[in-house]
């Protein structure tokens, strides 16, 4: 079967979905949809689509599309996805985050899964060979026990920050988080390309009692290597011990009998080949009903981390999981900051 594909938005991370699914012979770009009508054009254009619309259901019913992309800033995503849903695709890859509110999340998971539409959220660090690799050798053994994580994104909470937490989410298995706790500052780029504060910092501690250490957004700590281009990078210190990823780096392994490793790899090179894993990914979940490591439901785990440290700093308490807590989070954020 060939699918056939209609992208929502036209910004520049769409291109990275364009070359994705280009590269997946099960699919086929039928049309592209975009608010601004000539901007839509223009891509379309540039790429080849054969169909521009303002309308996200028409393009969807006319088109006949099967599988959609959701390319909008966060505070956007919630009604296309909610649309796409309700005029019955049968996939929807969007990008992170899982919407901006911990209720707006699990309306698109319920929902999706109440039509039988695969929702997928493009984290797709999980599909980074260098990721796979991490998380062997930490579900090995070899580096003994871990002690704690730490997550380090020099873009928000709400922009890199959730990749870089649900990178070390997937490291650990999945487990569930305990607790959070957590403090934001700076309102100077809230309402720029990613939403929130400036800073984000904080601690979610997992079940099993292993802490992930969390700093997201201006002022983060730099990596200490040189050539640090995208600071972002996580942190699994154990107790024989050490694995450190880095977006620029790759893998740095400090091992228990004194021998130093690297592995290399560096954005973007390592970011096509997962971009076209997560892809195809996409089509065997539709198919096969197969388990997948972006699906809404890890993705709403990951919002609720998000959520809790926010939460927490507007509260100043511990907050625990599941949560339960009053919507409209970001507004009561933003009513803090005085944005």
């Amino acid at each position: 079967m060939t699918y056939r594909i209609g992208l929502i938005g036209c910004g520049g991370r769409q291109n990275a979905h364009v070359e994705a699914f280009e590269s997946v012979e099960q699919c086929e770009i039928v049309a592209v949809a975009d608010l601004n009508q000539k901007i839509c054009q223009e891509f379309a254009g540039k790429n080849g689509i054969p169909q521009a619309y303002t309308s996200i259901s028409e393009m969807i019913e006319s088109a006949e599309v099967d599988i959609v992309t959701v390319v909008t800033r966060p505070k956007w995503m919630f009604q296309p996805v909610m649309t796409a849903i309700e005029t019955g695709v049968k996939g929807i890859l969007m990008e992170k985050p899982f919407g901006v509110n911990i209720e707006d999340a699990e309306t698109m998971r319920d929902r999706a899964k109440a039509t039988g539409t695969t929702l997928l959220v493009n984290h797709q660090y999980r599909f980074f060979d260098l990721a796979q690799q991490m998380r062997d050798i930490l579900q090995s053994g070899e580096l003994g026990q871990i002690e704690y994580f730490r997550s380090v994104s020099a873009i928000k909470l709400h922009g890199q920050g959730t990749h870089m937490i649900d990178f070390v989410r997937f490291l650990h298995d999945e487990k569930p988080f305990s607790w959070a706790l957590g403090n934001f500052s700076g309102k100077e780029t809230f309402d720029a390309k990613q939403i929130g504060p400036d800073y984000n910092t904080g601690i979610l501690v997992f079940e099993d009692g292993v802490p992930l250490y969390v700093e997201a957004g201006r002022g983060s700590s730099q990596s200490p290597y040189p050539g640090n281009g995208l600071n972002l990078y996580a942190d699994a210190v154990c107790t024989k011990g050490r694995i450190w990823f880095g977006l620029s780096h790759g893998l740095r392994i400090w091992c228990p009998d004194g021998r130093y490793q690297e592995i290399e790899g560096s954005w973007p090179a390592i970011g096509k080949p997962a971009q076209i894993r997560l892809t195809e990914s996409l089509i065997d979940t539709i198919e096969n009903s197969t388990d997948n490591r972006c699906h809404a439901q890890k993705a709403y785990a990951t919002q609720e981390a998000l959520c809790a440290l926010l939460e927490s700093s507007l509260t100043n308490q511990k907050i625990t999981f599941p949560l339960d807590m009053p919507p409209e989070l970001m507004e009561r954020v933003r009513e803090r900051l005085n944005v």
